[in-house]
């Protein structure tokens, strides 16, 4: 199982890149982007979340998840940024 010290790790990185990601997509959503944008974004960054945690809970670690993971999560930052910075222009 998950050992108890690791579990505010979890946490923490999830409170590092949620909040912000977030953040964009209502920025995106407030500047009317397309529904079906918002909607991948949101899917995508669900999604690496999941697999992502999947990862790091295993007892031995799944560095392919984790990496995964990421790389959804910072994909969707990066977008939803790319696309707020277009949408201002």
């Amino acid at each position: 199982g998950v050992q108890t010290c690791a579990l505010p790790i979890f946490h923490a990185n999830f409170a590092e890149y949620v909040p912000l990601s977030l953040l964009l997509i209502l920025t995106l959503e407030i500047n009317q982007a397309n529904p079906a944008i918002l909607a991948g974004l949101c899917l995508a960054l669900l999604l690496g979340r999941l697999i992502h945690a999947f990862g790091v809970s295993r007892e031995k670690e799944q560095l392919v998840y984790r990496v995964t993971g990421m790389i959804l999560t910072f994909g969707v930052l990066l977008s939803a940024a790319f696309a707020n910075i277009l949408s201002v222009i």
